[in-house]
């Protein structure tokens, strides 16, 4: 979710009790139109709506807790701004500068300068090549922006309605539906029976691509899609199937790098790891598949 800073700046006016159109207007000096034209910007992100000239802020969590910020903090609306809080909703967990441009989306030259100007007044704390945000310091904020990120999971005009999302950037959509999808193709869990792998799934796990709406996936595409929904809900049912697809096609997905696979390979060796299954109990389940699994050493 992105804001302009004259979106900020609206809806720090509406923190001030300003809800008059014209009276926001002429606080920013700014034109009426312009004005109108963001009000339906806010209209879309359900944080505000018109009614006979006036702006009507939208009841919402989310909106309380973007008129506290904006009000407390107007300084920070220059930082919240465009790309702001993609960088820093990526910040709510400790980054280097490569996995903060990843996953923000940005180039790494804006990365790069907004955290020079966060640095400065300690919205941020660097250790090492590690960035994060300063929550003792933000902590309204990191609240901001944990609400900012949930909503992002339940909402993305390219998917169907009601739908959970995993991962998205400008280019795909990973998520799950309860009811057939039009807009996507099945993958992650959902096509791991096309491997000799069936899972009783609760709902149905689609990839959504604009770029290559109709794309073949790839084994590595298909298990790096799991990878998304075993992040957002881990789970050792996830992880044994994870495992057993990994075993089974590990050739394919040996250039893979992630901290699951990583504690699924310490697994595999035999060592024990929080929240994840036993190698007994994968092997056990492996073996109903017809999936070899040796211990590792």
């Amino acid at each position: 979710m992105q804001f302009s800073r004259t979106e900020l700046q609206i809806i720090t006016e509406l923190a001030k009790g300003n809800t008059s159109i014209s009276t926001v207007a002429k606080a920013l000096n700014k034109s009426e139109k312009h004005i109108y034209r963001l009000l339906q910007k806010l209209e879309e992100k359900d944080l505000a709506s018109i009614s006979a000239g006036k702006i009507i802020p939208k009841k919402s969590t989310l909106m309380v807790r973007l008129t506290r910020v904006l009000d407390s903090y107007p300084n920070l609306i220059p930082l919240l701004a465009d790309s702001g809080i993609s960088i820093l909703i990526s910040l709510l967990e400790a980054k280097t500068v490569d996995e903060i441009t990843e996953e923000a989306d940005v180039k790494k030259s804006t990365v790069y300068a907004f955290l020079k100007k966060a640095l400065k007044i300690s919205l941020i704390k660097k250790d090492g090549d590690l960035y994060a945000l300063n929550e003792k310091l933000w902590g309204d904020v990191a609240d901001l922006l944990r609400e900012i990120r949930d909503v992002e999971r339940l909402l993305d005009p390219r998917v169907p309605y009601n739908s959970i999302i995993y991962y998205r950037d400008r280019g795909e959509v990973i998520y799950s539906n309860k009811y057939d999808s039009d807009s996507g193709e099945k993958t992650g869990f959902s096509v791991f029976e096309k491997e000799g792998i069936k899972i009783l799934l609760p709902t149905t796990y689609y990839y959504y691509s604009e770029k290559e709406p109709e794309k073949e996936l790839t084994k590595e595409d298909i298990f790096r899609h799991a990878l998304y929904v075993a992040e957002k809900e881990p789970s050792v049912r996830h992880f044994i199937f994870l495992a057993m697809f990994y075993c089974k096609f590990e050739g394919e997905l040996k250039d893979i790098k992630h901290d699951i696979v990583e504690n699924l390979k310490l697994v595999l060796q035999g060592e024990r790891v929080k929240g994840y299954p036993s190698f007994e109990e994968i092997k056990e389940k492996a073996e109903i598949y017809g999936i070899e699994i040796k211990e590792r050493k």
